[in-house]
């Protein structure tokens, strides 16, 4: 049974992931308390969480507030996604046990057989958080807040079904657990790099076409220059 802090972070993550709270909503202890159902002591300490995990953004006038669209900030979050999920499934794929790997399968499943998009989406953030199991749990928590933090600005920009993005992402996805399933970290890895910088470059073309996203494209530029120097240090006489 999660304490009250928990279910609280939960909760109110959840509410701000989903869209149920919109970008600009001001909110109030008390009135997440009674929706919640929990006293405001545990709702003032996952405000503060959740505005550590820049999922909240605090006003002059000291309510929280869920932040506004800001491309800056998604450029930003799938920068970190793509260097750290890079690293993170690099470092956990020589430990991804049979188990494991059934639990990604399982999760591919569920985004095939999703009959709507939310079950999709939670399928999605379930695949790739499964990719990181065999990594410890510091890693796999800071990886799953940024997944968190992405995964408010993939529901934004879902209006409709994109059924040929969707084809293009399960084939990814498809890819990057068979590497994954062949003990191929570096394939994996860079698989994941191109998968997330896609998805990075899709979002900002729905939600803000003119911007230039620097900073996923350079996170992109370098992960694929570190598998390259692990490929020739690889392929050195003497080692």
């Amino acid at each position: 049974m999660p304490d009250a802090v928990t279910r609280a972070v939960d909760a109110l993550r959840t509410m701000i992931v989903s869209g149920k709270l919109a970008p600009g909503t001001e909110l109030t202890q008390v009135g997440l308390a009674n929706e919640i159902g929990v006293s405001t002591t545990p709702v003032r300490e996952a405000l503060r969480r959740l505005e550590a995990e820049g999922l909240l953004e605090s006003q002059p006038n000291g309510r929280p507030r869920v932040p506004a669209f800001d491309p800056a900030d998604l450029d930003g979050v799938y920068c970190n996604r793509v260097l750290l999920e890079s690293l993170g499934v690099a470092l956990s794929v020589p430990r991804l046990d049979g188990p494991m790997l059934s639990v990604a399968r399982g999760q591919l499943a569920a985004m095939r057989a999703a009959p709507t998009p939310v079950e999709w989406g939670a399928a999605h953030v379930a695949f790739h958080l499964a990719l990181m199991a065999g990594n410890a749990a510091p890693l796999r928590d800071e990886i799953a807040r940024l997944v968190a933090r992405s995964d408010r600005y993939r529901r934004m920009s879902v209006t409709v079904d994109d059924t040929d993005g969707r084809r293009i992402g399960d084939e990814e996805h498809e890819a990057i657990l068979h590497a994954c399933a062949a003990g191929d970290a570096r394939g994996a890895a860079l698989l994941l790099a191109r998968h997330l910088t896609r998805s990075a470059l899709t979002l900002l073309a729905h939600l803000e076409p003119d911007y230039d996203p620097a900073a996923v494209r350079g996170a992109l530029q370098m992960v694929m220059s570190w598998s390259g120097v692990r490929e020739r240090l690889a392929a050195a006489p003497g080692r």
